[in-house]
């Protein structure tokens, strides 16, 4: 019996990790048609935008629109920092949205203009608003309780074990994912990101009731080593909880982080076109795994993607010329 799976999910987010911080833009009705051209190659699940103030990210100040446009696609995605994001998403009839934190405390202060506590704190009033606050996502005694002295009391919830799509049937709510950024490792020398901090981290997100979780190397330090060892640490803690992996490629060992995620279960991957993507609040983060390379790679794998490799070339062909018309055109308007 073979060891990998036999399908795994492709989660694109170049219309949000890949473009908020790219050479050059796309104009609004360009984004719905990058988010249009994936869905036709089969990705199944698309992160369309970022619900984050545009004073910050103004490359993704059309959120709303961008949102609405592709309202009728079950596998949308949005990423959110805090409730007022929250309440965009929502407004904006999106899918599913992604609470990010980050195991870094300075990344977390940088990236998210507040401490973890509040971040979470943040947390819990969403997953009340949405009606998921489940508390105690994992880790439960064998009367459905918390043994660990992290939650609540309450039963443990029902898990989605397969792709997180679609609205949550019976409350009219997007579906609540959350992300850990730095999983595996920091951007600032000084900090040291532990895999039990990091479990500590999914733990905390578990208990506000969210669906999945994703791990990302947001400044694509990551080793096979490393990923395994907090892969390993957040299934010890939270054994039944769906995880996404969200590599960055700094030193092409990319591919060999995937290897390790497989041989541990992981089935959902979070991707880009062209490799394009990187934090604006981290130094000198690099690209994301190429979605491209990985579909490739799962190929060749004998591991389903359901994406059709040749439409996707086509659309990143397409992206990247427009992109750089874009930044040819900024830098011939330069003063």
């Amino acid at each position: 019996m073979s060891k990998w799976p036999k399908r795994v999910t492709v989660i694109d987010v170049t219309p949000r990790d890949g473009l908020q911080d790219a050479k050059g833009t796309l104009r609004t009705e360009e984004k719905i048609r990058l988010v249009g051209e994936l869905y036709r190659a089969g990705v199944p699940e698309v992160e369309v935008t970022s619900f984050v103030s545009p004073r910050w990210v103004p490359r993704l100040a059309d959120a709303e629109a961008v949102a609405q446009a592709v309202r009728h696609h079950p596998g949308n995605i949005g990423l959110i920092p805090n409730r007022k994001g929250y309440d965009r998403a929502v407004q904006a009839g999106i899918r599913a949205v992604t609470f990010v934190v980050s195991a870094s405390p300075r990344h977390q202060e940088d990236n998210l203009r507040m401490p973890l506590e509040r971040s979470l704190e943040e947390l819990r009033q969403i997953a009340e608003a949405a009606g998921s606050a489940r508390r105690g996502a994992d880790g439960a005694g064998t009367d459905g309780t918390r043994t660990d002295g992290a939650g609540t009391g309450s039963p443990a919830p029902r898990l989605q074990t397969g792709p997180v799509p679609g609205l949550d049937p019976g409350a009219g709510r997007p579906v609540l994912r959350g992300a850990i950024s730095c999983a595996f490792g920091s951007p600032y020398p000084e900090e040291d990101i532990r895999p039990e901090t990091v479990a500590w981290v999914a733990e905390a997100l578990a208990a506000c009731g969210v669906a999945e979780i994703g791990l990302a190397d947001t400044v694509g330090v990551g080793t096979p080593e490393r990923v395994a060892s907090v892969i390993d640490a957040v299934r010890s803690a939270l054994p039944r909880m769906p995880l996404v992996l969200h590599l960055h490629d700094r030193w092409g060992l990319a591919l060999a982080n995937v290897t390790v995620a497989l041989e541990r279960g992981v089935t959902r991957f979070e991707t880009a076109l062209g490799g394009l993507g990187g934090c604006p609040f981290a130094p000198n983060a690099p690209g994301n795994l190429d979605t491209e390379t990985f579909v490739g790679w799962m190929n060749r794998m004998g591991i389903e993607t359901g994406i059709d490799l040749a439409a996707l070339a086509e659309t990143r062909t397409w992206l990247l010329q427009t992109l750089r018309a874009s930044a040819e055109a900024d830098v011939r308007s330069a003063p």
